[in-house]
């Protein structure tokens, strides 16, 4: 029933008819239904019986309402019509009345007009020291539009208001010029917040990432240049948002019709402005650092050979340089936001006026280029020094008068020509002049004079000198290649910002903006880095005292080294800490290679010095004469060297057969020809210079390997990988031209003091390295081979010098009992040889030596087989003694007592020489003293050869072949004795001894 299409008659039958097709069983429900309609309608009755008795009432009033307006309506009607007929009606006296009347509402406009003008001065000169510029354009364009009318222009009483307002529309466009140039390059105060300032304590905030929301994106997410700026009516100070009112600016400028021009202005003006941002940049640091930084550098250079390898994270240099890149940097960056605002809201601007000509807008890349060479001039100051010392350039912009005289450059009108030497611009009565014209001028023309237009301070800019700076700014520290570990990690954080800042469509692309830092590196730094660090080297390494011991090495090493080893180690050191802060390159682990490799040949010519006896340990310029010496020749031989070798690499473990065999070769290598004096080292201070040499190439060797790090070559580029293969070229080669450093891996902080730093190489080049560094060791071992030859040269020499020159026939006397031997006669003195205490001196002065230069496995080394090889030489070169008695055994037999005793002192307690004793002891004259040594022979080996015991045969005989020389049959009995007790040697030995304890039982 709730349906439009209800029928109530049908539904009325439905509920009465009974059958199976009516709806009778429905009715009661039906019934319900309207009980409750009924009763709810009885309930709305009740309570709004009121509301329905006034809305009757209402409505006859409404009725009456409507009826009387439309009578009202109708007598309008006829009112109109009445009306219309009557204007209808020609009145000429009307016409005259209407014309009068315009004529006296224009005298009035113009009144009015003329009042308004007269107050425009006094609203203009408010309204621009508020900075309400904006307001003032509008009130001087509407006034001098107003001023210029056909009618206005016949008042002769409104030229001089004409004349003002004229005058003013160019000075409001000047100072909107120089306001523009205050923001745009942060003269005015309130565009401190657009940069940030260094602070020493928080360096690692200048590293971070670039924060996702900075001013300029608000700005500029904000900015809408369709509509024009309309300026805020309240108390706010315009300026205090910079970009905003850099904005503010140009939009007046655009209402005056100075945008083109401005635009001009800025563009010629651009190369000044940033001169004289980084100049005053450069003098408020040095401000902040008073102390003459560059002097001290200076002064140390003179006073001293310290080199200054670069700037430790602790120096005051650090600092300085610090706060000038940050500084300067962060200046920039706001210089480009705001010329990022000029170029968006120009752009704006023209597209809104419908401009076609976008040149207005496109000084932004001039902006770039001129920052990049600024950027080139200052990394180039403090990279390279200027070759002419102490000559000084001009500042930059300073104009030559010749120039102008002859009419090849215009003179710069807003630069002086000359200055007053002895001004004085700070004296009190200088400063009130100055304050005092600036009053007239503000009262004359308000505005006209900012804090841009007034005069320089000082004469600091035009008195400091540019200490041959490319820029023409003060360099605050010394040039240092090394430097560029602190000048790069700013360098490339601010390209990294700038990405931030350049617009689309500026003609930057935002990928090349590190390709002048990239054409820097390989171009300028990279020869530079490499003349500076072969100049270093050759300073380092070719002093006079290069190769004295350093006198600070109980800092760097265990046992002194040279001088020129500890300073190429710190060129090297400082050399891998700037690489922490600069991409990778094959090349720098070449340059170190180079290095080494010519160090190595230094140290090599140095040893052959040495060991040629060619120059004095005191005087390396010395005149060249002489060959090797005989340890040299030893040391180099193969077959001893190769011996010397394996006894170094058994250490503490037996080595007695190796031993035994290096002292057959060097006997062997004696040969004849016994060695010289003239084949030793005499010179204390040699051995001292060799025990140096030694140190220094191991110490050198270890501490260049915890440099070495191997880095796949993807760490390079391409290019690096290409000029490995095909060959090498110099830093700055043609192979690395194109190189994108900037885009290489990941900068980090420069390394600190404690970290080790490390120099990267790819796996060919650390092939090189490692030959460079085994060359080193190889020169180590070498020249401590020499040294270990060196003193078995001196026991050789000297043992050769008492058994060939000194007598062993000495007469004995019958009163004294001698118990060395255990019987007979006593040689009158028994003094040893002077030979073997001059052998001893020598020993003690060289144990002497070495124990101070090396340590203690060395020196254990060097002496290791002393007692071996002087018991082969006393034993092996008996031969070479003509006579022997019992007294020269005696005396032998006291020289090596005497020998002994000292070789404990030099080699260790546990040395003995009883060998040497045994056989001189075995020593029994003629007759029944061989017969008794054949009978020890036959009983059993002796320890001793047959060719040692023949010549022991032969010695007890040649004092009766001696005795006897003038009677022949004597001395044919003693041969044949000699002789028949050889052959029964002979037949002993090799009838008792089938092996090894037969010949070679005496090892």
């Amino acid at each position: 029933m709730m349906g439009d299409d209800c029928t109530p008659v049908r539904v009325a039958l439905e509920l009465m008819d009974p059958s199976s097709l009516g709806r009778a069983h429905m009715y009661d429900s039906f019934r319900c239904t309207h009980k409750e309609l009924q009763q709810a309608l009885q309930s709305i009755v009740n309570d709004h019986h009121q509301g329905f008795n006034s809305s009757i009432g209402t409505y006859h009033s409404i009725m009456r309402s409507i009826t009387a307006s439309q009578e009202k309506v109708r007598g309008l009607r006829e009112q109109l019509v009445q009306a219309k007929s009557d204007l209808s009606a020609n009145k000429p006296e009307v016409k005259n009345l209407v014309v009068a009347s315009q004529r006296y509402d224009e005298m009035l406009r113009a009144l009015t007009a003329m009042e308004q003008l007269q107050l425009v001065p006094e609203k203009l000169e408010a309204r621009i020291s508020e900075k309400r510029f904006l307001r003032a354009v509008q009130l001087l364009s509407d006034s001098l539009k107003t001023i210029r009318q056909p009618e206005m222009m016949e008042i002769a009483a409104l030229g001089d208001l004409r004349s003002y307002l004229s005058n003013q529309e160019v000075s409001l466009s000047d100072i909107l010029i120089e306001e523009l140039h205050n923001h745009l390059y942060l003269k005015s105060l309130y565009c401190v917040d657009r940069w940030k300032p260094y602070n020493p304590n928080d360096n690692a905030v200048y590293l971070v990432a670039i924060p996702q929301q900075r001013p300029l994106h608000k700005f500029l997410a904000s900015l809408d240049t369709l509509r024009p700026m309309v300026e805020d009516g309240g108390n706010k100070n315009p300026e205090a948002d910079s970009l905003s009112y850099i904005r503010l600016l140009l939009e007046s400028l655009n209402n005056l019709g100075y945008l083109s021009n401005a635009i001009s202005t800025i563009n010629q003006r651009l190369p000044v402005e940033l001169f004289k941002l980084v100049d005053k940049t450069n003098q408020e640091v040095d401000q902040r650092h008073p102390s003459s930084l560059l002097g001290i550098t200076r002064a140390r250079k003179r006073g001293g050979k310290s080199l200054d390898l670069g700037l430790g994270e602790n120096d005051v240099r650090v600092t300085v340089l610090y706060d000038l890149l940050w500084t300067l940097y962060s200046k920039f960056e706001a210089v480009m936001e705001g010329h990022r605002v000029v170029y968006d809201v120009v752009k704006g601007i023209s597209k809104r006026e419908g401009w076609t000509d976008l040149t207005l807008a496109n000084g932004f890349v001039e902006v770039w280029q001129l920052i990049q060479s600024e950027m080139r001039s200052l990394l180039h100051d403090y990279l390279t020094a200027n070759e002419n010392g102490g000559t000084h350039h001009a500042p930059k912009g300073t104009q030559n008068l010749n120039n102008i005289a002859a009419g090849k450059a215009g003179r710069d009108k807003n630069k002086a020509l000359f200055k007053l030497n002895n001004a004085d611009y700070t004296s009190p009565q200088m400063k009130a002049d100055q304050d005092d014209l600036e009053a007239i001028l503000k009262a004359s023309v308000p505005g006209l004079v900012s804090e841009s237009l007034r005069p320089a301070q000082s004469s600091s800019e035009a008195q400091s000198s540019s200490d041959g700076a490319a820029t023409g700014h003060k360099l605050l520290i010394e040039p240092s290649v090394f430097n560029m570990g602190l000048l790069l990690p700013p360098s490339l954080a601010f390209l990294q910002r700038v990405k931030e800042i350049v617009p689309a469509g500026s003609g930057i692309a935002l990928s090349t903006l590190t390709s002048f830092l990239d054409d820097f590196l390989v171009n300028v730094f990279h020869p530079s880095l490499d003349d500076t660090m072969h100049e270093l080297f050759s300073q380092v390494t070719g002093d006079m005292d290069a190769f004295t011991q350093d006198p600070q090495w109980m800092n760097i090493a265990n046992k002194p080294v040279m001088k020129g080893t500890a300073r190429l180690f710190d060129l090297i050191i400082a050399f891998c800490k700037m690489l922490e802060t600069i991409p990778p390159d094959q090349a720098f682990g070449e340059l170190i290679i180079d290095l080494l490799t010519s160090y190595y040949g230094k140290c090599c010519d140095w040893y052959k010095d040495l060991a040629t006896g060619n120059r004095s340990a005191d005087d390396p310029t010395s005149p060249l004469s002489g060959d090797f010496k005989g340890s040299a020749k030893w040391a180099q031989n193969k077959e001893t060297k190769e011996v010397m070798k394996l006894i170094w690499q058994a250490d503490t473990r037996d080595c007695t057969s190796l031993i035994q065999k290096e002292n057959t070769l060097e006997l062997q290598m004696q040969g004849d020809q016994p060695i010289s004096s003239s084949g030793l080292i005499r010179d204390r201070k040699v051995i001292s210079a060799l025990c140096l040499l030694y140190t220094s190439m191991k110490w050198l060797a270890s501490k260049i390997t915890q440099l070495r790090q191997v880095e796949d070559d993807d760490a390079f580029t391409q290019a690096d990988v290409g000029r490995m293969k095909e060959g090498k070229e110099g830093i700055g080669g043609v192979a690395r031209r194109r190189r994108r450093w900037t885009l290489g891996r990941q900068q980090k902080a420069p390394v600190a003091e404690e970290q080790q730093p490390v120099l990267p190489m790819g796996k060919e080049t650390v092939v090189l390295f490692d030959s460079v560094v085994n060359s080193f060791q190889e020169l180590a071992g070498t020249v401590l081979f020499t040294l270990r030859a060196e003193m078995r040269c001196h026991v050789l020499y000297h043992l050769n010098l008492c058994m060939s020159g000194s007598s062993f026939n000495i007469p004995i006397t019958s009163t004294t009992t001698n118990t060395t031997s255990g019987g007979g006669q006593a040689p009158p003195q028994m003094d040893p040889d002077i030979n073997l205490l001059n052998l001893n001196t020598d020993l003690v002065a060289f144990d002497e030596d070495v124990s101070v230069l090396l340590r203690a496995r060395e020196k254990t080394y060097l002496t290791k087989g002393l007692g071996s090889f002087m018991t082969d030489i006393l034993v092996k070169q008996a031969r070479k003694i003509k006579v022997m008695n019992r007294g020269g055994v005696e005396k032998m037999l006291l020289n090596i007592l005497v020998l002994q005793q000292n070789l404990k002192n030099v080699e260790g307690k546990g040395v003995s020489l009883e060998r040497a004793r045994r056989y001189y002891s075995l020593w029994a004259g003629t007759g029944p003293g061989v017969k008794e040594l054949l009978s020890q022979a036959s009983q059993g080996p002796l320890g001793f050869d047959f060719d040692e015991l023949k010549v022991l045969i032969g010695l007890c005989y040649s004092e009766s072949l001696m005795a006897n020389t003038g009677r022949k049959e004597s001395v044919a009995q003693a041969k044949k004795a000699m002789v028949e007790g050889m052959k029964e040697l002979s037949e002993t030995m090799w009838q008792g001894e089938e092996g090894e304890d037969g010949i070679g039982g005496g090892s």
